[in-house]
């Protein structure tokens, strides 16, 4: 710990609220209330330089954790009404799309992906946007499962349709015409996720390369052992002292399209930090294509500090 101004609660263990091993869960299969979600996502390059969401479906299909359910990020869970590729849904699209998987609001929910934990960490969001208070993502995804040893399943099983009630909570989603009228704001932590490279306008872009003016790089990567486990709580508590980040300050997080900004928001969870926490929806999809809204290939090292 340094002596700044300690960036979360003590380190107490709030893992355990939000994360879960492999093991432990294969331990829990077949408990009532118990609902396993996959949503393994796949990000497809276009021509254009943009990227395209396809879904999953098929890796599912191939082998999952038994008695998973399968949720599709791009057409159940994201509103495709708008112009932007996983755009948060409607109270009643999100409602409906639970009771078709089964879903109780009082259910534990556990979220994995087969790829990159961007995918569960994403819909592990919604669902707290919705206002569903027990949600896990599995640690490691689905390789993680399968490195145990586990057993993986190729059944499709039918769920009962449910009952349920989304809430939405719109202090956790911040959009780019608010976040620009608040910019400049020494209360507010702006984290981008994308790569440093990105961060620094040298690598992919989403119209305009670079990051906006006053953001900090925290590149999703950095959460992430090479197995995608999240590291322990010490060292996730330094990359948000090293960006700014204190109890004081809302922290608004931002990437290409809101599916890697959800990793820092994760993290933050596992520090036991929920609150003034927001994800910029659209993203540089977004802001690239606004002119009048600033961004920057400087990096500022003491932006948000």
């Amino acid at each position: 710990m340094t002596n700044k101004q300690s960036t979360m609660h003590p380190l107490k263990g709030y893992q355990d609220q939000h994360l879960i091993s492999a093991q432990q869960l294969s331990e829990r299969l077949g408990e009532s209330g118990l609902r396993v979600i996959d949503v393994t996502t796949h990000l497809k390059a276009l021509p254009s330089g943009d990227f395209s969401g396809v879904s999953g479906r098929g890796d599912y299909e191939t082998g999952h954790i038994p008695g998973a359910t399968y949720l599709d990020l791009q057409n159940d869970l994201s509103d495709n009404t708008s112009s932007f590729r996983f755009t948060v849904p409607s109270v009643a699209q999100f409602g409906a799309a639970m009771q078709l998987a089964g879903i109780s609001e009082s259910d534990m929910v556990v979220v994995y992906a087969a790829n990159h934990p961007m995918w569960a960490c994403r819909v592990w969001w919604l669902f707290k946007v919705f206002g569903h208070q027990r949600v896990l993502v599995l640690d490691g995804g689905l390789p993680a499962w399968q490195a145990q040893g586990l057993a993986v399943s190729t059944a499709i099983e039918s769920v009962p349709t449910t009952s349920y009630t989304a809430r939405f909570r719109a202090g956790r989603v911040i959009d780019g015409a608010r976040l620009a009228s608040q910019l400049p704001d020494p209360k507010l932590c702006l984290l981008n996720a994308l790569s440093k490279q990105q961060f620094d306008g040298k690598g992919p872009h989403y119209g305009r390369p670079g990051h906006i003016q006053g953001s900090v790089s925290t590149p999703y990567s950095r959460f992430l052992n090479d197995r995608f486990c999240f590291h322990e709580a010490a060292a996730l508590q330094l990359i948000f002292e090293e960006a700014g980040v204190t109890p004081d300050k809302t922290v608004a997080t931002y990437c290409g399209g809101g599916i890697a900004a959800a990793i820092p928001i994760f993290a933050l969870a596992l520090l036991g930090r929920s609150e003034n926490i927001m994800l910029y929806d659209h993203s540089l999809s977004e802001w690239a294509a606004r002119d009048e809204w600033p961004m920057t290939i400087t990096t500022e090292p003491n932006a948000g500090a």
